[in-house]
Protein backbone atom coordinates (compact mmCIF):
# COMPACT_ATOMS: atom_id res chain seq x y z
CA UNK A 1 0.00 0.00 0.00
CA UNK A 2 1.23 3.46 -0.84
CA UNK A 3 1.31 5.60 2.30
CA UNK A 4 1.32 8.86 0.37
CA UNK A 5 0.23 9.94 -3.08
CA UNK A 6 2.66 9.62 -5.97
CA UNK A 7 2.96 10.82 -9.55
CA UNK A 8 4.72 8.72 -12.16
CA UNK A 9 6.02 10.56 -15.22
CA UNK A 10 7.50 9.27 -18.45
CA UNK A 11 8.88 11.66 -21.06
CA UNK A 12 8.84 10.74 -24.75
CA UNK A 13 10.18 13.30 -27.19
CA UNK A 14 8.14 16.45 -26.43
CA UNK A 15 5.32 14.64 -24.55
CA UNK A 16 4.96 13.85 -20.86
CA UNK A 17 2.73 10.99 -19.71
CA UNK A 18 1.58 11.06 -16.09
CA UNK A 19 -0.12 8.64 -13.73
CA UNK A 20 -1.35 10.01 -10.39
CA UNK A 21 -1.69 7.53 -7.54
CA UNK A 22 -3.76 8.53 -4.49
CA UNK A 23 -2.53 7.91 -0.97
CA UNK A 24 -3.44 4.65 0.74
CA UNK A 25 -4.03 2.83 -2.56
CA UNK A 26 -3.20 -0.89 -2.57
CA UNK A 27 -0.43 -1.88 -4.98
CA UNK A 28 -2.56 -4.77 -6.26
CA UNK A 29 -5.22 -2.26 -7.24
CA UNK A 30 -2.60 -0.14 -9.05
CA UNK A 31 -1.56 -3.29 -10.92
CA UNK A 32 -5.19 -3.97 -11.92
CA UNK A 33 -5.74 -0.38 -13.06
CA UNK A 34 -2.56 -0.40 -15.16
CA UNK A 35 -3.68 -3.69 -16.74
CA UNK A 36 -7.07 -2.17 -17.63
CA UNK A 37 -5.32 0.83 -19.20
CA UNK A 38 -3.03 -1.47 -21.17
CA UNK A 39 -6.02 -3.46 -22.47
CA UNK A 40 -7.75 -0.25 -23.52
CA UNK A 41 -4.68 0.98 -25.39
CA UNK A 42 -4.14 -2.36 -27.14
CA UNK A 43 -7.80 -2.44 -28.21
CA UNK A 44 -7.48 1.06 -29.72
CA UNK A 45 -4.27 0.06 -31.55
CA UNK A 46 -5.98 -3.04 -32.95
CA UNK A 47 -8.97 -0.99 -34.12
CA UNK A 48 -6.72 1.48 -35.94
CA UNK A 49 -4.64 -1.27 -37.53
CA UNK A 50 -7.78 -3.06 -38.70
CA UNK A 51 -9.17 0.18 -40.15
CA UNK A 52 -5.90 0.89 -41.98
CA UNK A 53 -5.71 -2.53 -43.67
CA UNK A 54 -6.93 -2.65 -47.27
CA UNK A 55 -10.04 -4.76 -47.58
CA UNK A 56 -9.98 -7.74 -49.91
CA UNK A 57 -13.03 -8.38 -52.05
CA UNK A 58 -15.24 -10.98 -50.47
CA UNK A 59 -15.30 -14.37 -52.14
CA UNK A 60 -18.75 -15.87 -52.70
CA UNK A 61 -19.55 -18.78 -50.45
CA UNK A 62 -19.72 -22.25 -51.96
CA UNK A 63 -23.50 -22.29 -51.63
CA UNK A 64 -23.69 -19.02 -53.60
CA UNK A 65 -21.44 -20.09 -56.48
CA UNK A 66 -23.12 -21.42 -59.61
CA UNK A 67 -22.90 -25.19 -59.88
CA UNK A 68 -21.10 -26.52 -62.92
CA UNK A 69 -22.63 -29.57 -64.53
Amino acid sequence: MLKQSARLEVKREDRIYQLNLPDNCPLGEVHDVLYEMRCYIIARINEHQKADQPREPEQPKESEQPKSE
